[in-house]
């Protein structure tokens, strides 16, 4: 069947109706009352199918007996389509009760026939009040979506790099040990190591404040310095003055980086150890006593305002010395009966035991060593044998 246009010629966009009714009469009375709207009119199920294939709108009012079907096929077709469309059903011997037990399709309301404008207004005002709600809801979650996924993939090339710039490291399988667990996707721990000459290996465990993407960007900046002074041999305490002063002048005041740096030199059998706020490192003795080493600077970038102290101690090992360093991720850490591990303990299991356990034996502290769990800080452990 034909249809009928009530739209009016002038005017901005508006929400945009369609009206099924077979009354010619009824229709004109609609358009009067919706003049502050586009209305476009329809006098069938047919033409209305037609009509809501054709153009987009914002509320169907639809009566409920229609020449060549009911309403409420209208209806169930328009949920199949658009689930959140606003409808009104409208009738002359309407009832109710049957409306409020979902007998007539999924409309949204109904209005009886005849009907006042100030009823109808206020039907639609309500209806497409929270249509354009739902509307702006769903646009706006896929809009986060649309973000969430760029933020994971900018996530996943970062992790990328984080992880090719952790193979530049220099791990001897059969000397060197070491994990880094990160509480997020990225870490602000980090564990480098490069040997420095012939008989020389310097390391490094550090955790910069946070670990959010800023936290592990700092990181990239500290893996160039520590890997081109290792190539060049710059000095320890040179390779401490250039972290400190690079940092101080790229991070915020809030924020440093809790180091152990370690150089051993196993033709000599020093080690040198510059700890700024990490726990202690722990040398396991080849007669199982332990030598603690504790921290006796400010963290890199932690003091703005005073020359910043990198005093490095040295102690004396033999082959066959362990050396320990990990964060406070790892003392502060609960194990399985959810119970924070502390400093004690990790010194007891060094102590005690076979020392070619002792690796294993940290590990098995930490519930899930995968990375497939969150953890509350980033964990990291390294394990260097003289």
């Amino acid at each position: 069947m034909a249809t009928l246009s009530l739209r009016p010629n002038t005017g901005t966009a508006r929400a945009r109706i369609l009206v099924v009714d077979d009354d010619v009469a009824i229709l004109r009375t609609v358009g009067r009352y919706l003049r502050d709207y586009d209305v476009e009119v329809a006098d069938s199920v047919a033409s209305a199918r037609d009509q809501l294939r054709e153009l987009s709108f914002d509320l169907l009012l639809l009566d409920h007996r229609l020449p060549d079907g009911l309403g409420d096929e209208v209806v169930a077709g328009v949920r199949k389509r658009s689930a959140s469309l606003p409808i009104i059903m409208m009738s002359g011997n309407f009832d109710p009760s049957q409306f409020h037990r979902g007998a007539h399709g999924g409309a949204d309301d109904f209005i009886e026939k005849p009907f006042v404008r100030e009823a109808l207004v206020i039907k639609i005002e309500r209806l497409l009040t929270a249509y354009q709600l739902r509307k702006q809801t769903a646009e706006q979650r896929t809009e986060l979506e649309a973000l969430h996924a760029r933020h994971e993939r900018e996530i996943d090339v970062a992790r990328r790099i984080f992880d090719r710039m952790c193979a530049r490291g220099e791990f001897d399988a059969g000397r060197v040990r070491q994990i880094v667990l990160p509480a997020d996707r990225l870490a602000g721990d980090v564990v480098f190591g490069a040997h420095t000459g012939p008989s020389t290996y310097r390391w490094m465990i550090g955790d910069v404040t946070g670990h959010t993407l800023s936290s592990a960007l700092v990181t990239l900046t500290l893996a160039g310095q520590f890997y081109g002074t290792a190539q060049r041999h710059v000095p320890l305490v040179e390779l401490l003055g250039m972290m400190e002063q690079e940092l101080v002048t790229m991070l915020p005041p809030n924020m440093f980086c809790v180091a152990a740096v370690c150089e051993l030199d196993r033709r000599s059998g020093v080690l040198q150890v510059w700890n700024g706020g990490s726990p202690d490192v722990l040398i396991r003795r080849g007669d199982g006593t332990v030598t603690l080493i504790p921290s006796t600077s400010l963290p890199l970038a932690a003091e703005r305002y005073a020359p910043p102290d990198h005093t490095i101690v040295a102690h004396d090992v033999a082959p066959g010395d362990r050396i320990y360093a990990f964060s406070d991720g790892l003392v502060e850490l609960r194990d399985r009966a959810h119970e924070m591990i502390g400093f004690e303990r990790l010194c007891a299991i060094a102590r005690s035991g076979d020392a070619e356990t002792v690796f294993d034996r940290l590990l098995d502290c930490i519930p899930d060593c995968t990375g497939s769990v969150g953890y509350d800080d980033d964990i990291s452990l390294v394990e260097v044998i003289v």
